[in-house]
């Protein structure tokens, strides 16, 4: 399997995209790096939505690292003619419904229950959602053709020897061999394997949300556009067909998404604000998932033909969804920012987060031994500020009490995204230093601020006009117009630059 005693500079455990992109990195600075897997290729997985930012990020690898059989990964129109083997969808942007209990869905002119928000002028430049089994196994396979050391199927035990090296005890298919590391990068996700294996607490900041999911990939999802039409609710007004995005149905409890693959699957979940839903979290995923449905006849109708068709276990259910670790790096280790922490799939940042996390650590690795100790710091540091940035954009929407409040406090997000696209393109190296606008204390402040819960006493007109104020100097696409009637037609920075 391995060679006794091998000496790498680097292992990196967890072979997901972002493992696997950070070995082909750090590969190409002639770093010598070994990556290991408990599991195999291909496989389920979830966190499937790109966003123009994850689109930069991935570029911007590619180009720096080498690696030009990525680009075409970056916008939907190269990526269908280049690697059509590569399973993929059509996002557009971000669309949402908002639903009442027991009552079918309606909308009207000025389209009161919906927000549609393009993040591309059309199909051949727009975002993608990543069939996570095809494009990890891609990823994979291009580190196995550049040569990098693979062991999948493979359980690691860690210590530091004597000769202040990482010592990695191996078990592949039942045979035990060891390797020793300079350096480990933990990119294993919700594994979290070195929180484990050194027993790293939990931190101790107390998360605004707190959510749930229940999910899986279906065949025959209704589209919704086909629903709407046969509901006689008109389409004309929307910027782009609002299947092709990321697709979000709000409902009292929270929210499901809906991400549609080329391949006529899609991937669907409930997530589930703790705070709200009292129902018995041990109930079985099917009767919970039956349940919630039964409450919302649109979405029971959208789903009455549906099947499950991954992962082969059914519908999975989780506990609590965040989570963040009280210590992201140390003197001979770091974590990607997924197996640092999550907060909650609403935003869509999990893959572009992932991609940051790489494109840094790669950086910080380049350095010279003397500077990454105070890099890896820093790094810490900007995780934390960030997993706090996305706690909040995403727990304002979980306090918002109705689609009006809910569409506003949104915007913040949107502006966030779209600042953070204008100022990667007017300068990508201080862009780079953090993810989202997490590194910008004015932001942070009007985040804090206006969040729906502190401002319950005015009415969703007053809140609006609260946030459109405080966003002025964020909002260079034309966000927060009431005029658009929810309808945003393009609102993304020129990725093509």
């Amino acid at each position: 399997m391995i060679e006794q005693q091998q000496l790498y500079d680097v292992a990196i455990v967890g072979a997901g995209f972002g493992g696997s992109l950070l070995a082909l990195c750090l590969h190409k600075l002639g770093v010598r790096v070994v990556l290991f897997d408990t599991g195999h290729h291909p496989r389920f997985a979830i966190g499937e939505s790109s966003t123009p930012i994850a689109d930069m990020l991935l570029k911007n690898l590619a180009k720096r690292y080498d690696l030009p059989e990525l680009e075409p990964l970056c916008q939907f129109g190269s990526w269908v003619k280049t690697h059509p083997d590569i399973c993929c969808g059509l996002k557009r942007g971000f669309s949402y419904f908002f639903h009442q209990s027991h009552q079918p869905f309606t909308t009207d002119t000025l389209h009161r229950n919906e927000l549609l928000v393009a993040a591309s002028a059309n199909d051949e430049h727009a975002d993608t959602h990543w069939l996570r089994a095809d494009v990890d196994l891609f990823f994979v396979n291009l580190v196995q053709a550049a040569g990098v050391p693979y062991f999948d199927q493979t359980q690691l035990c860690i210590h530091s020897n004597t000769d202040l090296l990482w010592e990695l005890n191996a078990t592949r298919l039942q045979k035990r061999t060891r390797c020793c590391a300079n350096f480990i990068i933990d990119a294993s996700g919700g594994g979290r394997f070195l929180q484990h294996q050194l027993n790293i607490p939990e931190h101790h900041y107390n998360f605004q949300t707190n959510s749930r999911s229940i999910f899986a990939h279906f065949a025959d999802v209704q589209p919704w556009t086909e629903f709407l039409t046969e509901q006689g609710i008109s389409t004309n007004d929307y910027p782009f067909n609002c299947d092709a995005a990321a697709l979000h149905q709000v409902i009292d409890e929270g929210w499901m998404w809906q991400l549609r693959f080329r391949n006529e699957i899609t991937s669907c979940g409930f997530t589930l604000n703790r705070h709200k839903v009292v129902s018995d979290e041990s109930l079985p995923a099917e009767e919970e998932w039956q349940t919630i449905l039964k409450q919302y006849p649109s979405l029971k109708k959208q789903f009455a033909q549906s099947r499950i068709v991954g992962p082969a276990t059914g519908l999975q259910k989780t506990g609590r969804l965040q989570r963040l670790c009280s210590q992201v790096v140390g003197t001979d280790w770091a974590m990607l920012p997924n197996t640092a922490g999550f907060v909650d799939p609403l935003h869509s940042t999990g893959i572009a987060h992932t991609l940051s996390g790489v494109s840094r650590l790669a950086e910080i690795l380049s350095c010279s031994q003397t500077e990454i100790p105070l890099l890896l710091q820093d790094y810490q540091h900007s995780i934390w500020d960030e997993f706090r940035l996305i706690d909040t954009l995403v727990a304002g929407c979980y306090q918002a009490i109705s689609p009006d409040r809910f569409r506003a406090w949104t915007m913040l997000y949107f502006a966030a995204a779209t600042t953070s696209e204008a100022r990667r393109l007017e300068n990508p190296v201080e862009s780079s230093r953090s993810f989202l606008l997490a590194h910008d204390r004015l932001f942070q402040h009007l985040v804090a601020n206006l969040l729906p819960a502190h401002h319950q006493h005015l009415t969703d007109e007053e809140y609006a006009k609260l946030l459109a104020k405080n966003l002025h100097p964020y909002n260079h696409v034309g966000l927060c117009d009431p005029t658009a009637n929810n309808m945003y037609r393009y609102t993304v920075a020129n990725k093509s630059s």
